[in-house]
């Protein structure tokens, strides 16, 4: 073999090696940005889960509170009635129970809710799944859900009826 055939054949596999370099560089910087974006998906779906469950945390703080006021005052009541017996004084109603009884004394409100969003979505309300995403006093936030992907958000004022679309 030739001297220059010797010299174009070392070129030729300097390049090639130096293609096939590049080629794994562009590789491994595209799996890396694909990890990356994974990566912030799920810490943003782990943040959003946080903020949910610090929203569903307080939503239960204070509906303890309200529950331990009522039974505070009821007990209060109760106690200073001249014709309460003394056994009633010192009952504990359990939340469930509040609610229990709640529900049974009248249709439950988060159905309520629901049904006032469902008349408002319209006729096309069969094909979509609402459900109560939180409640804040009396408003009822609904969420709308097709193909497990929330569409539309409905906030429902239970003392006055409206319904607003978000």
């Amino acid at each position: 073999m030739r001297r220059s055939t010797k010299i174009l054949i070392a070129i030729l596999l300097i390049l090639i090696i130096a293609l096939v370099g590049y080629i794994a560089w562009i590789w491994v910087e595209d799996t890396l940005e694909t990890a990356n974006e994974v990566q912030n998906e799920t810490q943003n779906e782990v943040n959003m889960t946080e903020d949910e469950m610090s929203e569903a945390n307080e939503t239960n703080v204070s509906e303890e509170e309200n529950a331990i006021n009522d039974t505070n005052t009821s007990t209060t009541t109760s106690a200073t009635s001249p014709t309460s017996s003394t056994s009633s004084s010192s009952t504990v109603v359990g939340k469930e129970e509040q609610e229990s009884a709640e529900q049974s004394g009248s249709e439950n409100p988060e159905e309520a809710a629901i049904e006032l969003a469902k008349q408002k979505w319209g006729e096309t309300s069969s094909n979509y799944k609402f459900s109560v995403e939180n409640v804040e006093g009396n408003i009822y936030h609904i969420s709308i859900i097709s193909n497990a992907l929330t569409i539309a958000y409905m906030d429902v004022d239970m003392m006055t009826g409206e319904v607003t679309e978000k």
